[in-house]
C-alpha cells in the first residue's frame, strides 16, 4: 500500500470543495491529523469548502467527525 503524506503543491485554483477523511475497515491506516490539519487551513485560508468525512479506524464511525472540537460540513458556496 502507497502511503498518504502532506501535499505541499496541491494547487487549489478553481477548487470550490475538498473532502477529506480517514480509511475504515479491516486493514484500515492510522490518518495524520495533521495533515488534515495543514489542509483544512489551506481551504480556510483560500475559501475552499472543506468537508471532513471522518477519522477512521475499524468502523466509519470509530474515530467520530470531529477535527478540533469541530464538525466541517462545508459545501460549495458556503465562502461565495
Amino acid at each position: 500500500m502507497a502511503e498518504a503524506g502532506a501535499l505541499p503543491s496541491l494547487d487549489l485554483t478553481g477548487i470550490d470543495w475538498v473532502i477529506a477523511g480517514g480509511e475504515s475497515g479491516p486493514g484500515h491506516r492510522p490518518l495524520d491529523l495533521d495533515w488534515v490539519r495543514d489542509l483544512r487551513d489551506r481551504c480556510v485560508d483560500q475559501g475552499v469548502s472543506f468537508f471532513f468525512k471522518q477519522v477512521g479506524g475499524l468502523t466509519p464511525k470509530s474515530g467520530g467527525r470531529e477535527l478540533d472540537g469541530r464538525t466541517w460540513d462545508e459545501m460549495p458556496g458556503d465562502h461565495s
